[in-house]
């Protein structure tokens, strides 16, 4: 017998246990008041505007708004059509001389350089405020090394090849710069060779400036709002060159919309509230704006529907659209990425501002909703994308290392700590600058987070105390050989059932692992096979324990039979139907189980996969636990639903997923202690061959969980309650995804452990984006 053994972690426990009035002492789920902040309640409702009057804020970019600025007017060539740009950039020069949003950030050095040479171009071309060009330059002349020889830097995309142009643009309007001929020789070299290997460079043009056809440029690039690429900085460049009406009528609708001003990317309303939608989703707080998403939602799917071609132009943004509409319920087909199934083909149908790391990691996000089979296009997307980020590891991206290691294992609350860490230390994103998006990163979202962090926290660690009490109350504790399950399997339970409200939800999951954990022990380890047979006989005649019987069967089936009884009163108190013969039925199939996978397994009398896969994976307990926890998860039941063959089957599916996901954590030591499991019961084959087997039947069951989950049409089970079998699967996911076996407590996860209970929050200050 298995069960999902869980990593172990220091804390107190209080073994004092006093005024009983039940064996736990805590509300059920549908009868807590969940506690808000005076902070909570106006964070929310400013959020709750935000979503529902759908503007999005993006910051000014000095970088676009100087390009901008150097476009001449249609009519007369020597002067400025956008005279407010140039007036803005008189107005918005940083203290230290220089401009861009990232004043003083030590590895944006070049954004900010950039940003302020593409403003000195501006001013030098209509010979405007040379007041405040020697300041300027002055910022260049002390900050330029960072172009050549820092490599810490980030770098805005097509830095090598715009920041040269600049300076032979610079070179013809006879702006001197403090930069050493070296220095230039070296930038000029990485532009050539930069230009060489891009296919796809229009996206920069700009720093090409007259040795490009920006004709044929417009012919194949230009959309229907009269843009290339929703680029300001490269649509104002291409009206400088072509003088192109559609050009000109697109910035003027930019300018007019910003108040004399350009961001970065223009228009970006469908990806920002895609984005808002996920960063809500992995901070953990968007159930409390259901009512505002599920509209965005909607809005997102006839989009989806009608084909927008600004969702479409945009493979990050078609990517997360899918994404998110087929992880909510909606019927998307995959068809839409079928140019990106290979990388070459990837890299030959996007430009530059769409082939960064951040891209092909919203690509193997999609490629993990595969749920059919036939679905070839997301599985050769993932065979591309998962290498392909692999490999960037090695430059140590920790957030793309961790993205590809949990997937399938993020722990919901441990993905939120982690969002409200990343959120709050990087505040803003980078495309040929940095930019920042309300509806992205957005103090009033993260404040929120952590309000309700806190709550949430509070209440966990009153729950594990009232746990650890309940544990030593019936002297599972004092067992001589057992392992105190009590830390591990209540936390790992409050990270997949993170809402406070769901108090005896969290509760009633993490009793059923550790008691499944205490029979695990007994079965596996220091009980005989005639005490594990009179626990199982006791079950089916669910009387209280005889005087006769051993101490070590008193004490594990009292602990059954009295918490079972107490958290089936609550469940038929909530739901209105007694749920306890089949709870009992399920423990005894389980118990049955786990005898015959020990007397099987040690015989060796299990001849095939298929006869393996019939009863072990019972033993991993998924269905006991999602089909004891889900009375409590604040939604109205039926006994039939429960019992339904979807649900069962649903169970099942989850059942083996986790199951297999243990054993190919657990073979090779399982193979030592001369036992079984789906890798070793396959005889006749490699070890490579059976792992391989295993991890297709894995897959096969996993896309199965996921499509039960996902689709809505012709299911009669709530949403929630399947979604409880997918988390539990998450949860297999998490902590067999690891190199070493399942008791090597892996870094990791101990941060992830500490981050969630102990580890103070991050504190905000004021934000940019936050208005």
């Amino acid at each position: 017998m298995s069960a999902l053994k869980l990593i172990p972690f220091s804390t107190s426990i209080d073994k004092q246990f006093s005024g009983r009035t039940s064996i736990l002492g805590c509300k059920c789920s549908l009868q807590i008041d969940v506690p808000k902040t005076k902070a909570q309640k106006i964070l929310g409702e400013k959020i709750r505007k935000r979503i529902s009057n759908g503007k999005v804020e993006m910051s000014p970019s000095a970088y676009d708004t100087a390009w901008v600025a150097m476009v001449p007017s249609r009519e007369f060539s020597g002067r400025p059509n956008f005279p407010e740009c140039l007036d803005w950039i008189v107005e918005n020069q940083n203290p230290d001389g220089s401009w861009g949003l990232n004043l003083g950030h030590p590895f944006l050095v070049k954004d900010s350089l950039s940003c302020t040479l593409a403003c000195l171009l501006a001013l030098r071309k209509w010979d405007v405020a040379n007041h405040i060009l020697h300041k300027g330059i002055e910022f260049m002349k002390a900050n330029w090394r960072a172009a050549t020889d820092d490599e810490n830097q980030v770098s805005p995309i097509g830095f090598n090849i715009i920041f040269p142009g600049m300076i032979e643009f610079a070179k013809e309007l006879d702006l001197t710069l403090p930069l050493p001929p070296s220095s230039l020789n070296a930038l000029l070299r990485a532009r050539d060779s930069e230009i060489m290997r891009q296919r796809n460079w229009e996206y920069v043009a700009e720093g090409l400036g007259e040795s490009c056809n920006w004709n044929q440029i417009i012919l194949k690039h230009q959309t229907r709002n009269g843009s290339l690429f929703n680029s300001p900085a490269t649509t104002a460049a291409a009206a400088i060159h072509c003088r192109d009406d559609n050009c000109f009528d697109y910035l003027i609708s930019v300018v007019n919309k910003c108040n004399g001003w350009a961001p970065t990317v223009f228009p970006m309303d469908i990806y920002a509230r895609l984005c808002m939608i996920d960063t809500l989703q992995r901070l953990g707080i968007d159930r409390h704006f259901r009512v505002e998403l599920d509209t965005v939602f909607d809005e997102m799917y006839r989009k989806w529907e009608e084909r927008e071609e600004e969702m479409f132009s945009d493979v990050s943004c078609q990517a997360l659209a899918f994404r998110l509409l087929r992880v909510k319920g909606y019927d998307v087909s995959s068809d839409g990425l079928e140019e990106f199934v290979e990388q070459e083909g990837f890299l030959d149908s996007v430009g530059m501002q769409h082939s960064s790391v951040g891209t092909v990691v919203e690509l193997y996000r999609a490629s993990q909703t595969r749920i059919n089979e036939e679905e070839n296009i997301l599985h050769k997307i993932n065979a591309w994308t998962k290498p392909f980020l692999t490999r960037q590891t090695i430059h140590k991206k920790k957030q793309v290392e961790y993205e590809l290691k949990n997937y399938y294992g993020t722990v919901d609350r441990f993905l939120h700590r982690r969002t409200i860490d990343l959120h709050h230390a990087q505040p803003s994103q980078i495309l040929k600058t940095s930019y920042c998006c309300s509806a992205i990163h957005n103090q009033d979202f993260i404040r929120f987070a952590v309000e309700n962090f806190k709550i949430c926290r509070e209440e966990y660690l009153k729950e594990l105390d009232e746990i650890n009490k309940w544990y030593a109350y019936f002297g599972m504790d004092l067992l001589s050989k057992g392992r105190n399950a009590c830390e591990q399997s209540y936390v790992v339970t409050a990270g997949l059932i993170a809402d406070v409200e769901l108090s005896m939800a969290r509760i009633s999951f993490a009793q059923v692992a550790i008691l499944i954990t205490v029979f695990d022990d007994v079965f596996d380890r220091y009980g005989t096979r005639e005490e594990a047979l009179a626990i199982i006989q006791l079950i089916k005649e669910w009387e209280p324990a005889p005087s006769d019987c051993s101490e070590l069967v008193k004490t594990t089936y009292t602990a059954l039979y009295d918490t079972v009884n107490e958290t089936t009163a609550k469940a038929h108190a909530q739901q209105g139907f007694c749920f306890k013969q089949q709870i009992i039925s399920m423990w005894v199939e389980l118990l049955e189980s786990a005898v015959r996978e020990k007397e099987s397994l040690s015989g060796k009398n299990v001849s095939t996969l298929d006869e393996y896969l019939s009863f072990a994976p019972i033993t991993i307990g998924c269905k006991l636990c999602v089909l004891t926890s889900v009375h409590f998860l604040g939604i109205q039941l039926s006994e039939e639903m429960l019992t339904s063959a979807e649900m069962l089957t649903l169970c099942w599916h989850g059942n083996v997923v986790c199951r297999l996901l243990n054993d190919l954590k657990t073979y090779s030591r399982e193979r030592e202690e001369n036992t079984v499991n789906s890798v070793s019961v396959q005889t006749g084959v490699s070890e490579e061959e059976a792992v391989s087997k295993v991890k297709e039947v894995l897959e096969y069951h996993r896309r199965k969980v996921m499509k039960m989950v996902y689709q809505s049409k012709g299911s009669n089970v709530p949403r929630e309650c399947k979604e409880m079998v997918w988390k539990t699967c998450k949860v297999a996911h998490c902590f067999y995804g690891y190199d070493g076996d399942e008791f090597s407590s892996p870094r990791d996860i101990i941060e992830d452990i500490n981050a969630m209970m102990f580890h103070d929050l991050p504190r905000l200050s004021a934000d940019a984006c936050s208005t």
